[in-house]
């Protein structure tokens, strides 16, 4: 085992890393690969196996019952927490996909057990826009969801042993108008910056990015006017390009107690809850659950710090 995380961990790992060794635990990278970084700590004689904030606390069949966006969300249904209409996607009936589109529409597609919206597709209307949109999650995994959209701000509520830890507000990609580029070139200009930055921040040009601007009824090439925000993306992903604001201070207390719920049913030591809320509407809806969340800026460093306190109470700074 490698005893040096810089030369094979991320910085959506090393967040923690980095804390951990600030308090004299000792991390030994097990595996060296960025796509699966799986690392130990270790403190008078306390180990813990970490796969980002995935530990060995959090049981197996719990992990893969939350990983699961279709066995999350009906476990959350079956305790009456809000969540958006669902419906998986069955070759042998698409009947009823069809169905669920002609209520729901516009939907949103997304692979079941993936992250950082990858191959999700909003804002899906017609059969023929469904049938791309099921070929496109499948470049990930064979099973796919379809569910219903839901409006509001998007809030994701970061807990540790059950207790808030961080609470940020994720928007979606934009870019600014300058009066002489057009959108598509804003958006190359954009990930030029990022890659230098954060190279998993960048806005994906691809079939989605441009269905979506149709969508928001915008076109690759119009010149958005000097400081003009255009938005590119429907998805408020921070891998798709998205914003992130840290808002600990103001989550609505409905939405806590929501998250507090969620924590002690699944028992896991650290979760992210994602919620939309929408105030005019007062509906506050469970989008997602995530087990295994990277602890990564701008909330990061607040995060590892509660994390690892809960982790090595015998550390504490």
């Amino acid at each position: 085992m490698s005893n040096d995380p810089a030369t094979a961990l991320t910085p959506y790992t090393t967040t923690l890393t980095d804390e951990a060794r600030r308090r004299g635990i000792r991390v030994c990278v097990v595996n060296p690969d960025p796509d699966l970084p799986i690392f130990e700590l270790s403190h008078q004689g306390k180990k813990i196996r970490c796969f980002n904030a995935l530990t060995d606390l959090a049981g197996a069949a719990t992990y893969h019952l939350v990983n699961n966006k279709r066995s999350c969300h009906e476990w959350l249904a079956r305790r009456r927490v809000p969540v958006p209409a669902q419906c998986p996607y069955d070759d042998a009936r698409k009947t009823a996909a069809l169905a669920f589109l002609r209520d729901h529409a516009p939907i949103v597609v997304k692979p079941c057990m993936q992250w950082g919206g990858r191959g999700v597709s909003m804002g899906i209307r017609t059969p023929g826009e469904l049938h791309a949109a099921v070929r496109f999650a499948r470049r990930y995994e064979p099973d796919v969801i379809l569910e219903e959209t839901v409006t509001g701000k998007d809030l994701r509520v970061i807990l540790v042993g059950g207790e808030l830890a961080a609470a940020i507000r994720r928007n979606p990609a934009q870019v600014i108008g300058d009066g002489t580029h057009t959108v598509r070139q804003l958006v190359v200009r954009h990930n030029a910056r990022r890659r230098n930055g954060d190279p998993s921040n960048v806005i994906p040009w691809n079939t989605e990015t441009r269905r979506n601007l149709a969508e928001l009824n915008r076109s690759p090439g119009d010149i958005p006017a000097p400081g003009e925000q255009v938005q590119v993306r429907l998805t408020n992903n921070y891998h798709t390009g998205g914003t992130v604001e840290i808002v600990t201070d103001v989550v609505p207390a409905r939405a806590l107690g929501i998250a507090r719920r969620i924590a002690r049913g699944l028992g896991l030591p650290l979760v992210g809850v994602d919620f939309l809320i929408d105030r005019a509407a007062r509906r506050t809806t469970v989008i997602e659950v995530s087990p295994d969340l990277a602890i990564s800026p701008p909330e990061g460093e607040a995060v590892a710090k509660k994390f690892l306190d809960f982790l090595f109470p015998s550390a504490r700074r």
